[in-house]
């Protein structure tokens, strides 16, 4: 480790490739983080007109924000759970009626 250390440090050549690598490191580094900002930007900006076009009240504060947010999350998991729980009782149905078929086949009643 010391010897790479040794080798960039006395070459001019290898310290400016380093520089460079360092600075597009950083840069791409930057590029990231303004994405995500941006696109949290523009999800927010999304959740907003949903909240204003449903006729619901658009949060003033972060507090108000991270409230609504959970309670549209719930009510998400809530309508999930409950579409999850109605195709598992239709499954049942439709597996108990073909398993009923089959041993009727198999029985010949």
């Amino acid at each position: 480790m010391e010897l790479l250390i040794d080798t960039l440090f006395s070459n001019p050549v290898y310290m400016a490739i380093a520089a460079v690598l360092t600075i597009l490191l950083i840069y791409s580094l930057i590029k990231k983080i303004i994405k995500w900002v941006f696109m949290f930007g523009v999800l927010l900006i999304i959740y907003v007109i949903y909240l204003n076009y449903t006729g619901q009240e658009v949060p003033k504060n972060i507090d108000q924000l991270k409230e609504s947010v959970s309670e549209s999350v719930d009510r998400v998991k809530e309508s999930a759970s409950e579409s999850i729980n109605e195709a598992k009782e239709s499954t049942r149905k439709i597996v108990e009626e073909k398993v009923d078929k089959k041993l009727e086949d198999i029985l010949g009643d």
